[in-house]
């Protein structure tokens, strides 16, 4: 019989060592066994330090991949921790990124909206951070498509100035979906 591992969330987001890809896959073995793991994840992404905060969104982003219904009921507390100012950009980063994966309620859109927008026109965030918000007002759009006219005209904005690759890309690809609708 194989060696159960089990790993400790709290013990390992504490850690001063690199929490590694290895680390996730074994906590994600261990969801599988305790799916209330996803709640204790979800409650150290509000952590007031940055690197926890990270590391448990980091989690939750595969998690996602792995069991998107577990993950789903968590959304509410995503957008509040969104709302809240001075998060690490790696947190901010999955989240968004877990948004772009999962099949949004209707009633978390408008927030998801607003927080993308403002995500997309600030120029300070990380590349990843604004590429992965246009994906998702490009979802948004799919679903709604009265909001292709607000979106245009912030990504026709940003296209007028030189954009780095990623973002450019994004862009493009948002701007078909718009045309499409």
């Amino acid at each position: 019989m194989a060696k159960r591992h089990t790993i400790d969330l709290q013990k390992e987001f504490e850690s001063v060592i690199y929490f590694s890809l290895k680390k996730v896959k074994l906590a994600l073995k261990q969801i599988e066994q305790q799916p209330s793991l996803i709640v204790d994840t979800r409650k150290m992404m509000f952590n007031k330090d940055p690197q926890k905060s990270m590391r448990a969104s980091w989690l939750l982003l595969h998690a996602s991949f792995e069991y998107p219904e577990l993950v789903k009921k968590q959304l509410p507390y995503l957008i509040k921790l969104l709302e809240q100012p001075n998060l690490h950009t790696g947190t901010i980063r999955n989240c968004v990124r877990i948004f772009q994966e999962l099949d949004l309620p209707e009633k978390y859109c408008a927030q998801l909206f607003d927080i993308c927008i403002s995500y997309t026109k600030n120029s300070t965030l990380p590349h990843a951070v604004r590429a992965f918000s246009i994906n998702v007002l490009g979802l948004l759009c799919k679903k709604y498509p009265d909001l292709k006219h607000e979106v245009s005209l912030v990504l026709n904005e940003l296209n007028s100035f030189p954009q780095p690759p990623s973002i450019a890309f994004c862009i493009k690809k948002t701007l078909k979906i718009l045309l499409k609708l």
